[in-house]
């Protein structure tokens, strides 16, 4: 009998684990060189515990659905939903995925678990392509014929002249059995042992087909499905590799089909949280920051990143990466950082941590900013929004002509919440957030 448990982040799900679960989840953790689930012993009681990693973990019969913190509230269908349906919208931005909503919702309505949504937008995307047509190009052919076909391998033909019979040619031919479509081929077989959803199943299975003619790689990882592959002239398929490259990420697809029994399918919430405000801010840069509207908008600072300090053979050392910068020209009138973290706003520091401020600090000075902002994920046990400024008076300079300068113009640092738990698949909460966001950086 199969079984299915929702629970959220950091929470406890109590669970009679046996010596067998136990090797099991130490099977899925060092896959991942994390901990995403931990048995442990809670009250008196056998229970499972959840990480920071949001996702799928299966062992054997049994599903575990790990979901956002931020959700988590009374009613836990509801929160379990919402949770799921935002979760796909923040990877549509952090990974620029394609969500049709018509594939969306069958399964949102069946509670079907994360994976088996992405699943079916993979499988129902593939083939919507697919039936539009194959991506095909000419690849380079080198084999033995009986008649002479292309360009004609002399140098091969002399060093083997019993083969007098046979042909050593080369020539190109207009295939479907590319490095592109092997991803996807790779992908689908993977998928298709997998998937426990009888649609996703019947769906895999016709793509299994339609792939046939595509060679079968005995193992792929991510960085055999570079961003290149795609070109001008194949870039409707670049949704598809995003997300194929989502799976290809999971280390459990790399197992033998006998081993996929057990497995997880889990992502980091402090890199999709940072993805999606990242990407969302850029793509609605004029709803939300109108007072630069020439500016350059650098995720991770990329191509400006700055350092802490030098050493003499070592080079520049402690490199500073904000996670989006504001470029006018020469200056960064506005950095951005994104914190994963639950704030106790009743501390008084709101429970900011101390390294997270200091390293704004040095963001200020290193890039003689004068506008930080940093922030958190809005949870359900929050009343309200939090939007708290900090002045942050910056050091004395010393000049050639007076022993100490005058006390520079003061750096902000503002901590606030965003609210992403809105169903960012609706035009009114994408709005909704980017005036919230607006309203954000607009404040000095």
């Amino acid at each position: 009998m199969r079984r299915s448990e929702t629970f959220f982040e950091h929470e406890f799900l109590e669970y009679a684990w046996s010596d067998r679960t136990v090797a099991a989840l130490a099977r899925v953790n060092r896959a991942y060189g994390a901990e995403i689930l931990r048995p442990t012993i809670h009250q008196g009681k056998r229970k499972l515990q959840a990480a920071e990693y949001v996702g799928v973990a299966r062992l054997g019969a049994e599903t575990f659905q790990i979901l956002p913190k931020m959700f988590r509230s009374a009613n836990r269908e509801i929160a379990a939903q919402e949770a799921t349906r935002n979760l796909l919208h923040m990877l549509s931005y952090a990974n620029e995925l394609q969500i049709r909503e018509h594939a969306l919702a069958p399964l949102l309505n069946q509670n079907a678990d994360w994976f088996e949504i992405l699943t079916r937008l993979f499988a129902t995307h593939l083939q919507a392509e697919w039936q539009r047509g194959a991506q095909r190009n000419y690849q380079r052919v080198e084999e033995e014929l009986p008649l002479l076909k292309g360009k004609w391998r002399i140098g091969e033909q002399l060093r083997h002249p019993l083969q007098q019979h046979r042909f050593f040619v080369a020539y190109d031919e207009f295939t479907s059995d590319n490095a592109l479509n092997r991803v996807f081929r790779f992908v689908v077989e993977r998928l298709w042992h997998l998937t426990r959803d009888a649609h996703n199943r019947q769906r895999l299975g016709e793509l299994r087909q339609w792939l046939d003619e595509v060679t079968l790689a005995s193992a792929l990882t991510v960085e055999d499905a570079p961003p290149t592959l795609i070109t001008r002239l194949n870039e409707r398929f670049a949704p598809l590799l995003n997300l194929a490259r989502l799976f290809l990420a999971q280390r459990s697809l790399q197992l033998a089909a006998r081993d996929m029994e057990t497995f997880a399918f889990v992502l980091d919430m402090n890199a999709l949280f940072e993805g999606f405000l990242v990407n969302f801010i850029r793509r609605h840069r004029d709803e939300i920051l109108p007072q630069f509207p020439n500016a350059d908008l650098l995720a991770q600072t990329r191509g400006a990143t700055r350092h802490l300090a030098e050493h003499e053979t070592r080079g520049k050392v402690f490199h500073l990466k904000p996670d989006l910068a504001v470029r006018v020209e020469n200056s960064f009138p506005l950095l951005v950082d994104t914190k994963y973290k639950t704030l106790d706003v009743r501390k008084n520091n709101f429970g900011v941590s101390q390294s997270d401020f200091y390293q704004m600090y040095a963001y200020s000075q290193q890039y003689e900013c004068p506008h930080i902002v940093l922030l958190y994920p809005q949870t359900a046990g929050m009343e309200n929004a939090l939007n708290e400024k900090f002045q942050v008076a910056r050091p004395l300079r010393f000049s050639e002509t007076s022993k100490v300068s005058a006390l520079q113009t003061a750096a902000t640092i503002r901590v606030a919440t965003v609210d992403v738990r809105g169903d960012l698949g609706r035009r009114e909460a994408r709005n909704e957030l980017a005036k919230e966001l607006k309203k954000i950086f607009e404040e000095e």
